[in-house]
């Protein structure tokens, strides 16, 4: 009794005041790498130690140590007397830890089967109704007006399932292009192995819909209008990073358990942080390809028009709900939505769930693209110290409920 004590005290810590604290500090700003995976730690302590408390109480008759306990449990299933020895109350425990576990991994299982159906839809219309980049050819013109992008640059004919098609070639070209200097665009496309996909919309809007084969990253007219070249590149950098380090995978868990426990603001505040972090490591790996200052410049520009990212997609901006996307008419029918979305990752996802553009953000934080950009121009000083103790700290969070177990 007194092991299932412990565990239920040891979840309930890990529900409520540490995420509520690990949500409003700053110092996971300086390492996110290794905040996330103290937050994952933290979430899968969590559930497992709210199950063992369950299974504690459930089997706590049967012998005075729980490891004991739980071995005779076993062999009172294999010899077909599960109930031998329990009580009625311990038979309320065996069925809460029941209903919790298939609340937590139904939770799970629905919001990822959502999520993957979303994702192989919004493909399907970003092939249809967005453009591949195509290449450039050998006559094209010496210069461009900075400020402008030649829509022309890009196949609007075409819809094709892959983007690398050696024969493809364009009089058009990307703005602040010379003759002679490599295409962003065409760069990202080969080097990362994205398929690209160009929006005829208006709006800037910059996001990745991820996928283990089939992921795409999908920009739009306006977006191309809107940014130069090198901020361009720098928005492509973060993009490719969300695909390359299946952040969606990240932030899945935290979506699951928010809508496994909705009435909980540390839940809430949990998927916002991480949101958040997987977003600061993204901003990381771009600004190391494309320098700090770009992405801030480009973060600063994108972070005014707050464009919505659609369902199952990262943006660049934070990510969004989990409501399936609603998709505008005509041109941008494919993928710019005029409504909330599911988790996604990309250039436009600025902010957490439940703010403007979708997301909450974490107490302390008024705009969370604003922090990023101010980490950014201002890159924190990180001591050996800070992710080395986080990792620590997840490593004895992530052994403290066998422990209690084995002790008990």
């Amino acid at each position: 009794m007194t092991t299932a004590a412990l565990l239920a005290l040891f979840a309930g810590v890990l529900a409520w005041p540490v995420p509520s604290l690990l949500a409003a500090a700053r110092w996971p700003h300086r390492c996110p790498r290794a905040a996330i995976v103290l937050w994952q730690a933290i979430g899968l302590a969590g559930g497992v130690s709210a199950l063992l408390a369950t299974v504690a109480f459930t089997v706590s008759p049967l012998a005075a140590r729980t490891p004991t306990a739980m071995v005779d449990h076993v062999g009172n299933v294999a010899a077909g007397e599960p109930l031998a020895g329990l009580r009625w109350i311990n038979l309320v425990g065996l069925t809460v830890a029941t209903a919790l576990a298939g609340r937590l991994f139904g939770v799970l299982g629905a919001s990822t089967a959502a999520t993957l159906r979303e994702r192989h839809r919004h493909r399907h219309l970003v092939d249809l109704a967005g453009r591949r980049h195509r290449g450039h050819g050998s006559q094209a013109p010496a210069t461009h007006d900075s400020a402008t992008h030649d829509p022309a640059a890009h196949d609007s004919t075409t819809h094709d399932s892959g983007d690398h098609d050696s024969g493809d070639h364009d009089s058009g070209d990307h703005g602040d292009r010379v003759a002679g200097s490599p295409c962003c665009l065409c760069a990202h496309r080969d080097q990362a192995g994205i398929l690209l996909r160009i929006l005829d919309h208006p709006i800037a809007v910059a996001y990745c819909v991820p996928g283990v084969r089939h992921a795409r990253v999908v920009v739009s007219r306006g977006l191309l209008n809107t940014l130069d070249a090198a901020e361009l590149d720098a928005v492509l950098a973060h993009e490719a990073a969300h695909v390359a380090g299946r952040h969606d995978l990240v932030i899945q868990p935290f979506v699951a358990w928010e809508r496994t426990f909705p009435f909980l603001r540390p839940a809430r505040d949990a998927t916002a942080a991480v949101s958040l972090l997987v977003e600061m490591l993204a901003d990381d790996a771009a600004a190391r390809r494309s320098g700090r200052r770009c992405l801030a410049r480009a973060l600063a520009r994108l972070g005014i028009a707050r464009a919505p990212v659609p369902a199952g997609a990262l943006g660049v901006t934070g990510h969004g709900g989990g409501a399936p996307a609603s998709l505008a008419p005509a041109a941008a029918a494919a993928a710019i939505p005029t409504g909330p979305a599911g988790p996604s990752v990309g250039a436009n996802s600025a902010s957490a769930p439940g703010d403007a553009a979708g997301m909450v953000s974490p107490r302390g934080i008024t705009n969370p693209v604003v922090s990023r950009i101010a980490r950014l121009l201002d890159p924190p000083n990180v001591p050996w110290w800070q992710p080395a103790g986080a990792y620590l700290a997840a490593l004895v969070v992530l052994a403290a409920p066998p422990l209690i177990v084995l002790i008990g």
